[in-house]
């Protein structure tokens, strides 16, 4: 990413719970190290009885910018107003920002930390500058040695042949039939080459994996099918997230 003093109102962030103290959460704000509060009103939807069900010191959380004034230094945040799919978007970038940072440090020992300050200085993000390396080794050249650069290299390739991509989707499945909890289950079952998981009812979520994105965007199409098609007419099916 392209280093910036503050985040923007409405962008999605990456904290680390500091304090709590009464009604307010105080968080340390990720890739931004700005300090940002959560009243309770925007900790969770309802009342809260207690804020420690929610919340606890050194957790992570993903949070969206309600308001921020830069000449207070204040920033105003909401973890209500975050969905599963945007939470997981942010984990899943935080996760390949590190992992890039890793390969750095593996080669580029001491140095790496410095470097990668300086790639992200210019970039998008750490890890879309190595995907870009990885075709175009030269983009390195002012920063790590050839040998370094070579060993880079090889562990980005390494890293992709182990790549694999999930889609992911959110799913509300119901039925106002007697034995609506029997017909719901044997729709789940038979579906096959996905993982299925009960959040809470009525929801659902389910994940396809493969090494090929396209083939893991079908196999997710292919089970909501399935289960569509397995409860017509004695239940409902409806897609609330995906990506």
């Amino acid at each position: 990413m392209v280093i910036k003093e503050f985040p923007e109102e409405g962008e999605f962030v990456l904290c680390t719970v500091t304090k709590i103290m009464g009604t307010t959460v105080f968080v340390n704000i990720e890739n931004y190290r700005k300090e940002g509060v959560v009243s309770t009103s925007e900790v969770a939807p309802g009342r809260i009885r207690n804020i420690r069900d929610y919340v606890m010191i050194n957790k992570k959380i993903v949070c969206k910018v309600l308001r921020l004034n830069k000449e207070k230094g204040t920033i105003d945040l909401s973890l209500r107003r975050v969905s599963q799919k945007e939470t997981r978007e942010v984990l899943e970038e935080h996760k390949k920002e590190r992992d890039a940072l890793l390969i750095l440090k593996i080669i580029l020992k001491d140095k790496a930390i410095q470097i990668a300050e300086k790639i992200k200085e210019t970039n998008e993000s750490l890890d879309l500058f190595l995907e870009k390396v990885k075709e175009t080794p030269s983009l390195m050249k002012e920063l790590a040695s050839k040998e370094e650069i070579e060993k880079i290299v090889e562990l980005l390739k390494e890293k992709t042949k182990e790549k694999k991509y999930l889609n992911k989707a959110v799913v509300s499945i119901s039925s106002t039939s007697p034995n609506g909890i029997t017909l719901i289950k044997n729709a789940l079952l038979a579906v096959k080459n996905v993982k299925i998981s009960y959040i809470g009812a009525p929801n659902y979520s389910i994940v396809a994996e493969s090494t090929d994105p396209k083939d893991a965007e079908k196999k997710l199409k292919e089970a909501i099918a399935i289960i569509t098609e397995k409860l017509k007419g004695i239940g409902k099916v409806e897609v609330k997230e995906e990506d």
